[in-house]
């Protein structure tokens, strides 16, 4: 006569339960050093914020657990404060690296050339504060940019005065650029401190050409 099983008794199967859950790979992780260390330093802080609210609020609950409630919502305050606080310093250093990048930009970004107009304007203003040289060099450039604008000559910044005296000396402006640039050089190149009567001599001899320092 076939005979079934018999079913083990509770006994049995709690010690066979246990012989299971006692192998290695059913047991707890182990807490890392680090997280040790964060959760002692995270139950000091814990420990000080009450003893903080303790000391301020003397009479409030005295029981344990009211005091670990307040030091949690303190820490949660904390810590928002502390995201507010690492968002504004993320957003300070974001801030100047698009100046930098922009100040690079710009930097790299040539200047656009000045027109007559603005050269005479420079050469007044320099004019107006005594600094003679600075204004000959810009009534100059005002000159050879009121020229190119006639088509009497090509502006290239490589080109020297006598370039530009070559480049004009068979046309009809040929000889007023030349006493022009003849007064100018000894001016904007010439030893010691050019006056005031030196560049006088100079805007009328530019006044001719069309420009107007």
């Amino acid at each position: 006569m076939l005979q079934l099983p018999v079913a083990p008794g509770p006994a049995a199967v709690d010690s066979a339960l246990a012989r299971v859950l006692a192998r290695p790979e059913f047991a707890a992780p182990r807490e890392s050093a680090l997280h040790a260390a964060l959760r002692r330093l995270g139950n000091w802080i814990l420990d000080r914020i009450v003893d903080l609210l303790r000391w301020l609020f003397p009479r409030l609950a005295r029981s344990s657990e009211a005091w670990s409630a307040y030091g949690r919502v303190a820490l949660v305050v904390l810590a928002v404060l502390g995201a507010l606080l690492l968002g504004y310093v993320v957003y300070l250093v974001a801030r100047n690296e698009r100046r930098r990048r922009a100040r690079l930009v710009a930097a790299e970004t040539p200047p656009r050339p000045l027109t007559a107009t603005e050269w005479e304007a420079r050469a007044r203003a320099a004019g107006a504060a005594g600094h003679w040289r600075e204004a000959a060099l810009a009534l100059y450039q005002a000159v050879l940019h009121r020229l190119a604008d006639r088509g009497t000559l090509r502006l290239d910044p490589a080109k020297t005065p006598g370039d530009y005296r070559r480049e004009t000396r068979r046309r009809d402006v040929g000889p007023t650029l030349e006493s022009f640039l003849r007064a100018f050089e000894p001016v904007a190149f010439g030893p010691g401190h050019p006056q005031a009567d030196a560049y006088a001599r100079l805007r009328g001899l530019a006044a001719p050409l069309g420009a107007h320092g």
